[in-house]
């Protein structure tokens, strides 16, 4: 094999010799930059992470301190505690809303006319968001109820969780996203006395509860409500973030307390007292 000094001209030696110096210097400088740019992500996933682990612990704590004291008032004759409550956990203020899970839009069970008004007003909420719909409220409603109670001769699906509302043709996450606040399943649901009043009257009461204001947070929480949904919303790093639980308050749970975690969602912030 030849050498370097017999290809090229004693006079460009050295100007090959740089150039080759040059691109040695920028692939090491590009490889920096990518290890430094994956590090910095690395971090940052690791930070959100270790946020996200604080909410669950301050969200869970006050929900535990909240339905303990909830729990102590029956016990002992009182009536039931606030709906809407400050818990302190750890010197963090957490607040907690606790809302009786048959209040809200129970998908197993509602009729067209009760979906209609739920996507309406989840859109409207939503309109800021410029997530475009591919139908409209009324095609969605009978899209759910064909997929509920079966069109054609075709069986129905039962809904067993939330998230099977995303098996309905036309309901991709966007929509989903947009009502998952104001429903519940019939798992879920429980019974409580007035929850068949107007869907439409019943959706204004959520939109001002998930805002921590409103009807539907005033006043004591009954002793008969026996499915809660309670939100934590714990306030870390200047952002608002929501811890949610659903809870049965019949029969006890492994750990031996009085009543039991239904289900449990992942921490998420809040924007303006909306949740994202």
């Amino acid at each position: 094999m030849k050498s370097l000094a017999l290809i090229v001209p004693p006079g460009k030696q050295e100007g090959v010799a740089l150039g080759i110096v040059v691109w040695f210097i920028a692939g090491m400088a590009l490889l920096v930059s990518g290890i430094v740019a994956e590090a910095r992500m690395d971090t940052r996933l690791a930070q959100i992470h270790y946020t996200k682990a604080r909410v669950a612990a301050l969200g869970d704590g006050a929900i535990h301190l909240a339905l303990a004291e909830q729990y102590s008032r029956k016990q002992s004759g009182q009536r039931g505690s606030p709906r809407s409550q400050g818990v302190n956990v750890s010197g963090n203020n957490v607040d907690i809303r606790m809302i009786p899970a048959g209040l809200l839009v129970n998908i197993s069970t509602e009729n067209a006319r009760g979906f209609s008004a739920l996507f309406a007003r989840a859109r409207a909420a939503n309109q800021s968001e410029a997530l475009p719909w591919r139908a409209s409220p009324e095609q969605l409603a009978r899209a759910v109820i064909a997929y509920r109670d079966g069109v054609n001769g075709r069986r129905g699906q039962s809904f067993y969780d939330l998230e099977d509302l995303m098996r309905v043709p036309g309901v991709d996450r966007g929509v989903y996203d947009a009502v998952r606040d104001y429903i519940v399943t019939e798992e879920l649901a429980g019974e409580i006395s007035g929850s068949a009043k107007d869907t439409s009257t019943r959706l204004r009461q959520l939109e001002s509860a998930l805002e921590g204001d409103g009807a539907m947070l005033n006043g004591q929480l009954q002793h008969g409500a026996s499915m809660l949904r309670i939100d934590a919303v714990v306030e870390l790093g200047g952002t608002s973030w929501l811890r949610r639980r659903w809870v049965s308050l019949e029969g006890r749970q492994a750990s031996g307390l009085p009543w039991r975690i239904l289900r449990t969602e992942s921490a998420r912030t809040m924007a303006g007292g909306q949740v994202n």
